[in-house]
């Protein structure tokens, strides 16, 4: 091992984006402390975190209930993310 190196000859690569699009989004979200702690221990029943099962809930939700809903989880989201940007 060098006691110095010459950063100087290190070739650099442009990379594209960190994130794809198909990343999640941290969001704070309020619920009422029934409903959390329902969620927290149907988590625990079922062996996986809460959040998880709030995401898979919400997607259940979303696919059973018609475009309804699902449009307007998409327009919640899409106000949320211009606020955030």
């Amino acid at each position: 091992m060098k006691k110095e190196y010459d950063l100087s000859k290190m070739k650099l690569k442009k990379r594209g984006a960190v994130a794809s699009p198909a990343t999640k989004v941290q969001k704070t979200v309020r619920l009422d402390l029934d409903v959390l702690s329902w969620l927290v221990k149907e988590s625990a029943r079922r062996g996986i975190p809460y959040q998880t099962l709030i995401n898979a809930t919400l997607k259940e939700a979303m696919q059973t209930s018609g475009d309804g809903l699902k449009e307007l989880v998409r327009k919640l989201v899409r106000e949320e993310l211009k606020k955030a940007s």
